[in-house]
C-alpha cells in the first residue's frame, strides 16, 4: 500500500473510532431508537435528541461556541504589559498523590498550559508571580503548592512567588488574588488563564477592583475554523468543549444578573 493509501487507512480508522466510542456511539444508538419507532409518537422526541446530541459533539458546533469566547480578548503585545507589577495565574485541575519530578501532585494539563505561560511571562517581565488555585477536592491536593513547587524546580526565586492556596472558583480566585495584591502593593497585573475562560475571569477580577491585563492562552480552537468531514464527526472533545463553553456564557450571564457572588 502507498503513502497515499495508508494517509486514506488512517482517516478511516479515525472515522470508525469516532462512530464506535461515545459519544459517537450513543448517536448511532439514538438513530437505531428513531428507526424502531419513526412510526410512532415518540419518534420526534427520540430525533429531537438525537439532533441535538449530534450538534453538541460536533467540531462545528464547539469550536463557534469556544471561539466566541477565546475572541475576546486577544494576546497582548509584550510592550502593552510594561508597568504591570505581578503575573497572576489561575489554577485549572490537579492531580495529588501522583509522582512528580521532585514530589507529588501534577497540575492538570490546562493549567500547565497556564504555568508555562507564565513562567515565559516572568523570565521577559521580572515581576512576581501570584498562584491562586486551592483545594476544590481533597483527593486532587492543593494546586497552588504543585505549582509553587514547579516554579522553584525552575529556577524562579522564592521571593517571587506569591501564592493563593484556598481559592475553589474562580469567584474566590478574584477575592483573595485582590488580597494578595493590596498586602504587596501590587496595582496592575497581567492576568493568565486559557481564552475560554478570559471573559468571565476578567468580570470578575474587575469587580473585585483589580487592574488586569488579560493574557489568554491554552487555546481550544485554531485560528481558521475548518468545515471538513471531521468537523462533523462526533467526538468526545467536541462534547467537552460544548459543555465547557456552555458552563462559561451561563457564569457569565449570572455576573451580569448580579447572582454570581
Amino acid at each position: 500500500m502507498g503513502s497515499r493509501g495508508n494517509e486514506h487507512m488512517l482517516y478511516i480508522l479515525k472515522l470508525l473510532y469516532a462512530w464506535l466510542l461515545p459519544p459517537g456511539l450513543f448517536i448511532l444508538a439514538l438513530l437505531a431508537v428513531c428507526v424502531r419507532y419513526r412510526k410512532t409518537v415518540k419518534f420526534s422526541k427520540a430525533l429531537l435528541v438525537l439532533l441535538l446530541m449530534y450538534a453538541l459533539s460536533i467540531g462545528a458546533v464547539s469550536d463557534r461556541f469556544v471561539k466566541t469566547l477565546e475572541n475576546q480578548y486577544p494576546q497582548p503585545e509584550l510592550s502593552e504589559l510594561q508597568g504591570a507589577k505581578a503575573i497572576v495565574i489561575l489554577g485549572g485541575g490537579s492531580f495529588g498523590g501522583v509522582p512528580d519530578f521532585d514530589g507529588t501532585g501534577q497540575v492538570a494539563a490546562g493549567a500547565a498550559n497556564r504555568h508555562l505561560m507564565g513562567l515565559r511571562l516572568h523570565r521577559a517581565l521580572h515581576v512576581p508571580i501570584v498562584f491562586s488555585g486551592g483545594l476544590v477536592f481533597a483527593e486532587n491536593g492543593v494546586e497552588a503548592d504543585s505549582a509553587v513547587r514547579l516554579f522553584r524546580a525552575c529556577g524562579v526565586a522564592e521571593k517571587d512567588l506569591l501564592s493563593d492556596a484556598r481559592s475553589r472558583n474562580t469567584v474566590e480566585n478574584a477575592k483573595y488574588t485582590k488580597q494578595i495584591c493590596s498586602e504587596n502593593g501590587f496595582g496592575k497585573v497581567v492576568l493568565v488563564t486559557s481564552a475560554y475562560h478570559m471573559p468571565r475571569s476578567v468580570k470578575l477580577f474587575r469587580r473585585e477592583g483589580v487592574d488586569v491585563i488579560p493574557y489568554p492562552c491554552d487555546y481550544m480552537t485554531n485560528k481558521e475554523l475548518v468545515c471538513g468531514a471531521f468537523a462533523f464527526t462526533p467526538d468526545y472533545r467536541s462534547l467537552s468543549n460544548t459543555a465547557i463553553a456552555i458552563k462559561e456564557y451561563l457564569g457569565i450571564l449570572a455576573i451580569e444578573a448580579g447572582v454570581y457572588r
